[in-house]
């Protein structure tokens, strides 16, 4: 059996007090050396060919199991992760960009040479945007003294009109209430606070509504979501009834006047609906 090393005193010393070169034990040491093994695993897996899902994406097919990372599209590269809305350095195209883009060119063209039959396409004061957003790609488009057509003239945007609700009655039971009030809590205080006095997300508790008030327009809007500006779909998340819950909770909240209320947004509703 081989006999343990003995620590080796060494010939220096610091105020009287001496050092000894101490072995570590090879446990500690097989197990920094897997860590330091691991932390280059996962950061080629997450960072660098972006196999793996990103913590934002993480987040997102937590909400929304249907929702699919923009880098796994057709077209779309390692790196085109999601980012929020509201995350827009120069440069990053959103999820919201991407939107307009696609309901503005259509849905068959996507990842760079999207931008650029934007470019093409669009009237000159966005295009003197995405020329300075994307100047590799004008160049791109514009190699070799290639001349585009003129961007045509800016059209005034039509008034949006609002689409037929149906009627739906909101529940007034307390075990619905009680119910909608949990999912709220679990789900939506985050943005629009736990009183529904607002955060992120409007005011709930006012006279003003942006989507539109009543039951039917408020379960309209948690269904579909407002992707536009961060509000996910969560249909396929709830169901139709705790939809519902939770809608006719948010119609209790109003006139309850909570403290730090957030200024109205949106048009103001004649109460009572």
């Amino acid at each position: 059996m081989a006999k343990k090393k003995k620590d080796v005193l060494l010939d220096h010393n610091y105020d009287g007090i001496q050092e000894l070169d101490n072995d570590l034990p090879p446990w500690w040491l097989w197990l920094f050396y897997i860590t330091i093994a691991f932390a280059v695993v996962y950061m080629f897996y997450y960072h660098f060919l972006g196999i793996g899902p990103s913590s934002a994406e993480e987040y997102m097919m937590e909400m929304n199991p249907n929702y699919v990372a923009e880098g796994s599209a057709a077209g779309g590269g390692i790196f085109d992760a999601y980012r929020s809305p509201y995350y827009s350095p120069k440069g990053e195209i959103t999820p919201k960009v991407l939107e307009q883009m696609k309901k503005y060119i259509g849905p068959e063209i996507s990842g760079n040479e999207l931008v650029m039959e934007a470019m093409r396409r669009s009237d000159e004061a966005t295009r003197e945007k995405l020329k300075e957003t994307f100047p590799e790609l004008w160049e791109q488009l514009t190699a070799g003294g290639a001349a585009l057509a003129k961007a045509p003239a800016a059209q005034p945007k039509a008034e949006a009109t609002a689409e037929p609700v149906a009627n739906i009655e909101p529940l007034t039971d307390e075990a619905s209430l009680a119910a909608g009030k949990n999912i709220f809590i679990t789900n939506c205080a985050s943005c629009h606070g736990k009183l529904g006095e607002g955060g992120i997300g409007p005011n709930l508790t006012d006279d003003y509504w942006i989507h539109g008030a009543g039951m039917g327009n408020v379960v309209k809007v948690i269904t579909n979501g407002v992707p536009a500006k961060g509000m996910i779909t969560w249909k396929g998340i709830l169901t139709e009834d705790q939809i519902k819950q939770v809608a006719s909770y948010i119609l209790t909240l109003h006139g309850t006047n909570p403290p730090n209320a957030k200024a109205p947004q949106g048009e103001k509703a004649e109460y009572p609906l």
